[in-house]
């Protein structure tokens, strides 16, 4: 287990930082692409829309396509020859290492293809982890002991987040129910539930309206308990952040909570000269276009910084980038 907790550690270790360099590619044969994203409501697909929108002002047909989030993603992306790009968060591989050190022999050698198979593109933004409740009783996360929590789509990287950190946090929810972003901020406004989690790139569209009647809503705090804080996983994957006041109308206060990295993967499955040319092509789009992107895509743009450099000696980078770059 501990061998492929750090192959994924490995993984998922890529870098972020840098100036970008923004400049027009020249005009280029037209390619056709597949990008898994999230839920409409989500900060993935917009992000996938952005794509879509720069990539047709350079010949690229960029077909984004909406899912549960990461874990799906890592999974189609790995199933399908068609589907060759995902959107993902950091830490979503080492539950699919550690589901192949627990599986029996079939399962185990398959989930580690999957880990395997999966190839850097571009690093890009941190995703907040948003705590949402009504109670006031429910001041930080520790408060949801013994509560009813929605984790999010059991194929989403929200639930695997949630998973992680209750587990490290030592918390214990009196029930954990798998819903969909959607469908838990709905039954939070019921009462269903006592709070939600939802990673996700803040501002996030599900969030901007408050409740129409009742206890508004809060973001709860997501602090580092010191006896975790020195954990191999809270040392590779998060990072202490905070969402600044008003990033929603009805939040009035700056809430501290933690981060996990965003990546664009491939897989190395059907690596054809075609395909290969494609995703090298995408990438350099974006990289030379960052500026574009800051100034009309989805608020997260303007935190995206790659260095090109660094992109280079980055482990696990897909070749097709790497020439595509050089």
């Amino acid at each position: 287990m501990k061998r492929l907790f750090a192959l994924s550690l490995c993984l998922c270790l890529f870098p972020l930082a840098g100036p970008a360099r923004a400049q027009e590619s020249p005009p280029s044969p037209a390619a056709e692409l597949s990008l898994m994203t999230g839920r409409e409501a989500g900060t993935y697909y917009q992000i996938g829309r952005d794509l879509k929108q720069l990539a047709g002002r350079h010949q690229i047909d960029l077909d984004v396509i909406p899912s549960a989030g990461s874990l799906e993603n890592i999974f189609k992306v790995y199933e399908y020859p068609s589907i060759q790009l995902g959107l993902s968060q950091f830490d979503t591989l080492s539950l699919i290492a550690m589901q192949a050190a627990v599986g029996d022999d079939a399962d185990a050698e398959e989930l580690q293809n999957v880990v395997n198979s999966m190839q850097l593109v571009l690093p890009l933004y941190q995703e907040e982890v948003h705590v949402l409740a009504k109670s006031p009783e429910i001041k930080q996360f520790s408060d949801l002991n013994g509560k009813k929590v929605a984790m999010g789509d059991v194929v989403s990287g929200t639930y695997g987040t949630a998973s992680i950190l209750l587990e490290l946090f030592q918390i214990k929810p009196a029930e954990q129910l798998e819903l969909d972003a959607v469908a838990a901020l709905d039954a939070l406004r019921q009462g269903q539930v006592d709070a939600m989690i939802y990673v996700v790139g803040a501002p996030a569209r599900l969030f901007v309206r408050p409740f129409e009647t009742g206890e508004q809503p809060h973001l709860v705090s997501v602090t580092i308990p010191d006896k975790a804080a020195k954990h191999d996983i809270f040392q590779s994957f998060y990072r202490a952040t905070t969402i600044p006041a008003g990033t929603y109308g009805w939040q009035d206060q700056e809430v501290a909570t933690l981060a996990v990295g965003t990546v664009l993967f491939t897989s190395d499955k059907g690596p054809d000269e075609e395909r290969c040319r494609a995703i090298g092509r995408f990438a350099k789009m974006v990289y030379d276009n960052l500026d574009g992107l800051r100034g009309s895509g989805h608020p997260k743009w303007k935190s995206v910084t790659i260095d090109r450099e660094a992109l280079l000696k980055a482990p696990h980078l897909s070749p097709c980038v790497a020439q595509a770059f050089k």
